[in-house]
């Protein structure tokens, strides 16, 4: 039974469940730059929020403080342990999202979030690493089966429970994260290339069904019937031709993006100030607090999804390249983890956690310099928000606990 094969037990583990000596043995360059990335977003948080409400700006060091208990803590834990759990997690994670869809509360439109006394939390944030735990489980526990055909599909269908829930929300954003974590994944465990290749044909081959849902779309002739003056709220009653059907928002974002001169004061109002506000920050940008965009709240959404907008216009191309360069430094470390682990569970969890913050960094800047359509994507370690940054910890928390246990494993 080899190291990159066996599926973990508890009572097999060769180092004890949790050992806070663990954190002698960190490898500090990821802290170091998560460091760095949590100043830079403090900073352009400040400078988003000053002028409106601070809380948001005091928040979100909380947020980075609770997030490095967690991520310490998880350092800590054998994650094997954490694989062995992720049936019970899954689980879980499925009945959140239920529960949200039958108890959420309504935010702009989109039933995602459970009120928990003080505090309101989006379980399809944690969903993210629930499925990268689980899938790790499933690939580990299946081996070279995976290049079985009905062992590869079986994957998807452990990502597509999880996927129809969020879609059913709607949040659209979130369940698109799921699926090239899942490629990513089974690419790593070894699955056969071809099974990928009619996997990827498939997708596009849905590109008919968007067409099929866009090809009459108005964006005036098919506005619905407002009841209040919240557009929102009445989306959620406009009768729809299917379960997963998009909504009018949705659709109005993506004509938008195909036709960015059609309207410009409504729905293309985001992506036409975003660009403006990017490009007027120039080479060096024009200088901190000194953004003239958001102050005078022509960028709207300027403390979460535009907030790489926000940076990019005080700190010009200059300040953009170093931020992207930080994120680029963290990703790559991440798959160096990823490669060096003699463990394939280690190595599949250091895929999936890479992924996820790889894809959010990508899309949620390709949707501010205007390559993509509005899907409401945060940026790690900027954007506002708290089950976002308690998420995006925890896969700081992963990567951490792997290059520790590097050589504890027999091969």
């Amino acid at each position: 039974m080899t190291g990159r094969t066996m599926l973990f037990d508890i009572e097999d583990a060769s180092v004890r469940i949790f050992n806070w000596r663990n954190l002698r043995h960190i490898d500090w360059f990821l802290p170091l730059v998560v460091i760095i990335l949590a100043v830079i977003g403090w900073a352009t948080m400040y400078s988003a929020v000053r002028s409106s409400d601070i809380i948001y700006f005091r928040r979100q060091i909380i947020f980075f403080f609770l997030g490095a208990a967690i991520a310490l803590t998880i350092a800590c834990i054998d994650y094997r342990v954490l694989v062995s759990l992720a049936p019970v997690m899954y689980v879980g994670s499925v009945l959140l999202l239920l529960a949200v869809l039958f108890m959420g509360t309504r935010v702009k439109g989109s039933e995602r979030w459970l009120v928990m006394g003080p505090f309101r939390v989006q379980p399809s944030e944690i969903t993210k690493l629930v499925v990268v735990f689980s899938l790790t489980w499933y690939l580990v526990a299946i081996g070279d089966r995976v290049r079985k055909l009905p062992y590869f599909l079986l994957a998807f269908v452990i990502t597509g429970v999880p996927i129809l829930l969020i879609l059913a929300q709607p949040n659209l954003g979130t369940a698109l994260s799921l699926a090239p974590l899942t490629l990513a994944m089974l690419f790593v465990a070894g699955c056969r290339i071809r099974h990928l290749a009619v996997i990827f044909l498939l997708g596009v081959s849905g590109m008919p069904l968007l067409w099929w849902q866009m090809k009459d779309f108005d964006p005036e002739l098919d506005r619905p019937q407002l009841a209040t003056s919240s557009e929102s709220a009445a989306e959620s009653t406009a009768p729809r031709r299917s379960l997963f059907e998009l909504r009018y928002h949705q659709k109005k974002r993506i004509y938008t993006f195909l036709h960015p001169e059609t309207d410009i004061r409504d729905s293309g109002w985001h992506t036409y100030q975003s660009r403006i506000t990017i490009g007027s920050g120039g080479i060096s940008g024009k200088g901190y607090l000194q953004g003239t965009q958001t102050r005078l709240n022509y960028l709207p959404e300027h403390r979460t999804d535009f907030i790489f907008s926000l940076l990019a216009e005080e700190r010009g191309f200059v300040g953009a390249v170093v931020l992207l360069g930080l994120f680029a430094s963290l990703l790559l470390r991440g798959l160096m983890y990823a490669r060096d682990c003699p463990e394939m569970s280690g190595t599949l969890l250091a895929t999936g956690v890479v992924t996820i913050l790889a894809f959010h960094v990508f899309v949620n800047i390709a949707i501010t310099t205007g390559l993509m359509p509005v899907t409401g994507l945060p940026l790690p370690f900027l954007s506002y928000g708290g089950s976002f940054y308690m998420t995006t910890m925890t896969c700081i928390g992963v990567l951490l606990s792997i290059p520790i246990r590097r050589g504890m494993f027999i091969s």
